[in-house]
């Protein structure tokens, strides 16, 4: 059979390839028709444009061109191999296959995860990066009250603000874009502060919390210069949490900000969530998208306001574009192969 699969062949280009794909399998193996794909714009904006950090890494074979984007994607199973148990054709799945319209997985893969029938698909697109956003609240030390102050409103700081709200901290999301102040409104996220500079921000979360100030404070945004205002406004003996990944290298005064004010900095990339020192059993990332499905389902975790955008295949293009260029304006790009 003939399959679709996006790729960037070089830095700031974008194709559909078409390439054949066997339809015979392995005993383990699943058919995957593609139904939809969400884009992650952190990532896939930064391998896009060639400035991921693992570029630079000559042990990173991940990230060189020609590069094939993608890890969320929901699919029609099309058909198993004869040693596969549980799954079976026409069974809706979630996975990590790249931005294609068919592919093959193993059954053991444990982030390919059967969907309740006639479930939102559009919207449990957004469980894998909701348990990307969960690595803050884990690493977090927090008691329900603590306060918490999140840099940035994009999809991975939105639904971390969502996420710490949901399990009692008092938070205040910094953002300095309105429209993605509104669309976290209406994710019901309270207490939006405006962002930018340090000592005007610190000020308004000084009113707010009535001169207590933040004990945590969350950078989603992966910009480096945002490192060092999360570590300017978090008070002394306080957790900076690194939940964006940072595109370049960030100065710091640590005598300063980190040494002096007994700062703990903590990383939380999504790799934490496989390790069973953090989450204490293993297929953590697993274990955690099921968590956010659930929540997703029961409408505790607003993923509906982050969808701003529809695309087919053949307008990927753009879409790469709007993120580069009117990254204001967008969030959530799903891509439709049907």
């Amino acid at each position: 059979m003939r399959r679709k699969i996006i790729c960037f062949p070089e830095r700031g280009k974008v194709a559909i390839k078409e390439e054949e794909l066997s339809e015979d399998l392995e005993n383990d193996e699943i058919l995957i028709e593609n139904l939809k794909n969400l884009i992650s714009p952190g990532t896939e904006l930064a391998l896009y444009t060639g400035t991921h950090v693992g570029f630079k890494d000559p042990k990173n074979l991940w990230a060189k061109y020609p590069h094939y984007p993608g890890y969320i994607s929901i699919g029609r199973i099309v058909k198993t191999g004869k040693c596969v148990v549980g799954l079976n054709p026409d069974d809706i799945v979630l996975s990590s296959m790249n931005h294609c319209s068919h592919g093959k997985l193993k059954d053991s893969d444990p982030l390919l995860i059967k969907l309740p029938e006639n479930a939102d698909l559009d919207t449990l697109l957004f469980a894998r990066m909701a348990a990307i956003s969960m690595t803050a609240p884990l690493l977090a030390d927090y008691s329900i009250g603590d306060r918490v102050a999140i840099i940035g409103l994009g999809i991975v700081g939105n639904l971390c603000s969502q996420l710490f709200q949901l399990s009692g901290a008092d938070v205040y999301p910094l953002e300095i874009v309105p429209y993605r102040i509104k669309i976290a409104q209406n994710a019901v996220i309270n207490r939006v502060l405006n962002g930018g500079e340090t000592h005007e921000v610190k000020s308004q979360i000084q009113q707010v919390t009535n001169e207590l100030g933040v004990d945590i404070v969350v950078e989603a945004t992966g910009i480096p210069e945002l490192v060092n205002q999360a570590l300017e406004l978090v008070n002394n003996l306080g957790q900076v949490i690194l939940l964006g990944s940072t595109r370049g290298l960030v100065n710091i005064d640590v005598y300063t900000h980190i040494h002096h004010k007994g700062v703990t900095v903590k990383g939380a990339h999504a790799n934490v969530l496989d390790s069973t020192k953090i989450v204490g059993e293993p297929n953590g990332m697993r274990k955690y998208i099921l968590r956010m499905i659930d929540l997703i389902l029961s409408g505790r975790l607003k993923v509906y306001p982050l969808i701003t955008h529809r695309i087919a295949p053949e307008d990927v293009e753009d879409a790469y574009n709007w993120l580069l260029k009117k990254e204001n304006m967008a969030l959530g790009i799903i891509i439709n192969w049907k």
